[in-house]
């Protein structure tokens, strides 16, 4: 991938903000004074796009150093850094809480004054632990933290929300399915069983975008079809073939036998199924002379560009939809923590909710949007060193930055980009 790729994961996305309906009342105004108590000991010199930035380490805990990973450090350490005065130090992958912790400690014993975790099953521990120590927090997550709110050092957590990857999962379906025909859609429902609550989301907007497609009436209620831990029939008013399939593990073994039917021209993943599944599709279209529409969640990457664009044997294309997550969130949690660390209180909504998110994943379905938002030229996480600058600066808000990310869509990259 070259200097300016797109990330992933996030990047673009939309819908409503969603706040914290927990959050608020007489610990809201305790956190608001605990936060202007911390942005007090910040620095205090003139900063935005207008101004100079004083200089700030932001030490990023990552849950796994691959290909996307390239891209984030890469558009960090060349672009974004440099933009906004901010030195990024980097973590190994991972895994656990306590390798987090002694990240956490060994990059505050080196001077760093702020950090960022995707490892979002640790947020609150990381939080925890960096409020002690003074050191401004964000966690990349598609749910927010109440519980932190007293924690003057706790800045946000930010993210798609788990409602905008069912909106993008719909998006999807709508798109690919609305031909008047009548398909048998299987769902990959991925760690949905186990409560993860992005692939919940795609599990139920994928079902929710079938009703209104077909118009039909599931007998059980969604969430429990899309939460179920045994494979399990969407049955229906109008006899349409869903299924919902729980799990991630040997898809290929597990998913093949269901596909050899023939009752399924149509394969949903809310998880990366493309690796898995690819080539078991294939044999199945090959032996049975059939396409099968491929829609699975998904990255920027060269293979993923290679199988958008390309064909399978039988001369159709390889992947026909895919839901992008990931980019934004990790840029706008270096604009919340600039902010921050420059005294600006107005990173927490109007109830002191730290919670900065809404924005969906991209839902794309069209060779050429693909290409176009895949470009090298494009820059990270679709995000100009203008607007970056816009968004920071003592009269930004963590509204401004949630909006921005809302705005985010396919379909205005793509006019933006292309005017």
């Amino acid at each position: 991938m070259k200097a300016k790729r797109i990330l992933t994961s996030a990047v673009a996305m939309l819908t409503a903000v969603f706040m914290l309906a927990s959050c608020g009342g007489t610990a809201s105004s305790a956190t608001s004074a605990s936060t202007s108590v911390a942005a007090s000991d910040s620095a205090t010199s003139t900063t935005g796009a207008t101004g100079e930035f004083e200089p700030m380490t932001i030490a990023y805990a990552a849950n796994a150093t691959d290909e996307t990973f390239a891209q984030l450090k890469n558009a960090f350490d060349n672009v974004i850094g440099p933009a906004l005065n901010i030195k990024f130090t980097y973590s190994e992958p991972i895994s656990d809480t306590g390798a987090l912790t002694t990240f956490i400690e060994n990059s505050y014993a080196a001077g760093a004054d702020a950090v960022i975790t995707n490892l979002s099953s640790s947020i609150d521990q990381a939080a925890a632990v960096c409020n002690d120590l003074g050191l401004y927090f964000v966690g990349i997550s598609s749910s927010g933290a109440v519980e932190n709110m007293d924690m003057p050092y706790y800045v946000a957590s930010t993210g798609a929300s788990a409602e905008g990857y069912g909106k993008a999962y719909g998006d999807v379906i709508n798109s690919i399915i609305s031909d008047g025909e009548e398909h048998g859609i299987l769902i990959l429902s991925g760690a949905a069983a186990y409560g993860a609550t992005s692939f919940i989301e795609g599990t139920a907007g994928s079902l929710r975008a079938l009703q209104e497609v077909y118009g039909l009436t599931y007998t059980e209620d969604i969430n429990a079809l899309a939460t179920s831990a045994t494979q399990v029939d969407a049955e229906n008013d109008k006899g349409i073939k869903i299924t919902v399939f729980p799990g991630m593990a040997d898809l290929a073994t597990n998913v093949s036998p269901l596909l050899q039917t023939g009752a399924y021209d149509v394969v949903v993943g809310t998880t990366n199924i493309y690796d898995s599944l690819g080539v078991a599709i294939n044999e199945v279209e090959e032996a049975l002379d059939m396409d099968i529409e491929f829609i699975t969640r998904g990255v920027f990457s060269d293979a993923m560009s290679a199988a958008f664009n390309g064909t399978d044997s039988q001369g159709n294309q390889i992947v026909d939809g895919l839901v992008i997550g990931g980019t934004f969130e990790n840029v706008s949690a270096v604009i919340l923590l600039r902010n921050a660390f420059d005294g600006n209180t107005n990173m927490r909504d109007g109830d002191n909710c730290a919670r900065v998110t809404g924005w969906a994943p991209l839902s794309v379905t069209s060779v050429d949007d693909y290409n176009i938002l895949s470009g090298d030229d494009m820059p990270y996480a679709f995000v100009s060193t203008e607007d970056l600058l816009s968004l920071c600066g003592p009269d930004a808000t963590w509204q401004d930055i949630a909006d921005y990310g809302m705005s985010l869509t396919t379909e205005n990259i793509v006019a933006k980009y292309t005017a």
